[in-house]
């Protein structure tokens, strides 16, 4: 049985790179008792990666999890979202201190690699479009009067977000929060950026959100009636401070 915590985040602290525990709750949601191998996936290629188990039963990343820190440059204080896709597999986004994507040069070709590092199996790069994207909050996003919320550039191309669309918060208790869209242009840049701004600041207040919080904002599939093309709801789970 999946996890059903399938969405998960971990910030990176001292000692991250030997081991990381995943979430009690998502260890706890797993009925399979035999657990000893992950299989963690990156727009880099494939890891395996052995599974430990502690004496309270919350499994971590062991052999193999070292090699995949190192070959994408994980750090002290960046933030890795973990979407549990079943059978012990993983989609994997790394997110650098201030909340913005790591960038990492992509190749054509794919490769899974064992616990050692070993390239094994080589497929296809994947052409699926990204589906999650993190921001931290700061002054911009709690200003009463002027308070908004962009979103990264490359998950807006990817996903169809443009100025016309429109966009259905879904906050941890379920709550759903419209947004209107705007697109804002740089002469001076000769850029644009997709933020907004008319209902974020109602869905900060009554989610009680402060500086530090962090938002993770996961795209769910969209209905395939026509009057809902435009429309892209997306689920937010918070922490809080950065814990």
């Amino acid at each position: 049985m999946a996890g059903k915590c399938s969405v998960f985040f971990k910030f990176l602290v001292p000692g991250f790179n030997k081991r990381l525990s995943l979430p009690v709750a998502f260890s706890s949601s797993l009925s399979e008792k035999k657990l000893d191998k992950a299989v963690i996936k990156s727009c880099l290629g494939s890891w395996c990666v052995r599974l430990g188990r502690s004496v309270d039963g919350v499994l971590s990343f062991e052999e193999g999890w070292e090699v995949f820190v190192n070959h994408h440059g994980l750090n002290i204080g960046e933030m890795v979202v973990f979407e549990h896709k079943g059978k012990m597999v993983f989609n994997v986004v790394a997110y650098e201190s201030l909340g913005s994507e790591k960038e990492y040069e992509l190749q054509s070709d794919k490769h899974q690699h064992d616990y050692k590092g070993k390239r094994t199996l080589k497929g296809t790069a994947s052409s699926s479009s990204r589906t999650l994207f993190s921001t931290t909050m700061s002054k911009s996003h709690g200003d009463p009067l002027h308070a908004y919320m962009t979103f990264p550039a490359k998950f807006a191309r990817s996903n169809g977000i443009v100025a016309t669309s429109r966009i259905i918060l879904k906050d941890p208790s379920g709550r759903s929060w419209p947004l209107i869209i705007s697109k804002w242009e740089s002469k001076t840049r000769g850029s644009y950026r997709i933020a907004t701004r008319k209902g974020w600041y109602k869905f900060y207040e009554a989610n009680k959100l402060k500086d530090g919080d962090a938002c993770i904002f996961n795209l769910k599939p969209v209905s395939s009636k026509s009057d809902s093309k435009s429309t892209h709801v997306l689920e937010v789970q918070i922490t809080r401070g950065g814990c």
